[in-house]
Formats: C-alpha cells, structure tokens, sequence
C-alpha cells in the first residue's frame, strides 16, 4: 500500500518566499486550531494534511509532501498525496490477508477464489472512492491558494 499514492505539479507565478508565507498562513502544527491544514513547513518543502472537521480522524486523509523548486519566474510545487504510514502498513496487513490466504485455500475450495476476486474488488474500489477522490481535492484546494 506504499504505492497509494498522487502526484502532481502545480505552476505558480508567487516566489518561493511568498508561498511559504502563504502556507504558514494556512497552516498549524496543532489540530485544534482553525487553520485549513495541518503539518510542518520548511524553506523549501511540506508535510502537511487537511485538518479534520470536529477533530475526527480519517485514516484515508491524504498526506501532501511537497518540493518548492524556483524558476526564473515563480515557483514549481511538486505535491505528492499519499496514505499516512500506520494506514499504508495495516492497509497492507489487511490486503494480505483478505486475497492471499482465499487465494492459497482456493487451492482446496475454488469458492474462496471468488472470495479473493471479492476482496481485490472492495479494495479496490475502497481506495479510489476514500483516498484518490479526496486526495484530488485537496491538491486542487492547494493549487487554488498558491496561485492567486
């Protein structure tokens, strides 16, 4: 599940100080504050995520890291949206379990083999409905604060 993940670039015409200074406006380290992201910022890099509504947490929340790299006007940001660690890691567990161990009984009982198909398609379908939909978003939502 480490390969879940999103990449993107977003263009913006701000320097590199400036989209800094935006995402420091933006951001916390804490989640009780009323910013719209959560993380760490340095010169040139991110780590953030969108602060949960209610302070309800959502494993499949995406991760924004992101690379700053000057041009001669501007900024390119490369974002990449990944599942946090502890999702990835029992998210894989998970996986493991749910189509290999159907698929090595499907040896004695083929209906597990459908079992396995079953789970390939839930998690499949898992991933791109509860990760890929809000990772997008919150890429756009990212790309529309660091151009204005």
């Amino acid at each position: 599940m480490f390969f879940i993940k999103l990449q993107s670039k977003i263009e913006s015409s701000l320097t590199k100080r400036e989209i800094v200074q935006r995402l420091c406006k933006i951001t916390n380290t804490t989640v009780k504050d009323d910013d719209i992201f959560v993380g760490q910022i340095s010169d040139d890099e991110f780590r953030i995520h969108k602060r949960p509504k209610e302070n309800v947490r959502n494993a499949f929340t995406p991760v924004l890291i992101g690379k700053i790299e000057s041009k001669n006007e501007g900024c390119d940001i490369n974002v990449t949206a990944r599942l946090n660690m502890f999702a990835s890691i029992f998210f894989l567990i998970w996986s493991i379990g749910a189509i290999i161990v159907p698929l090595i009984i499907g040896i004695i009982e083929p209906i597990f083999l459908l079992a396995s198909l079953g789970f390939a398609i839930v998690i499949t379908l898992l991933i791109l409905l509860a990760f890929y939909k809000p990772a997008k978003n919150t890429i756009a939502l990212l790309n529309s604060i660091l151009r204005k």
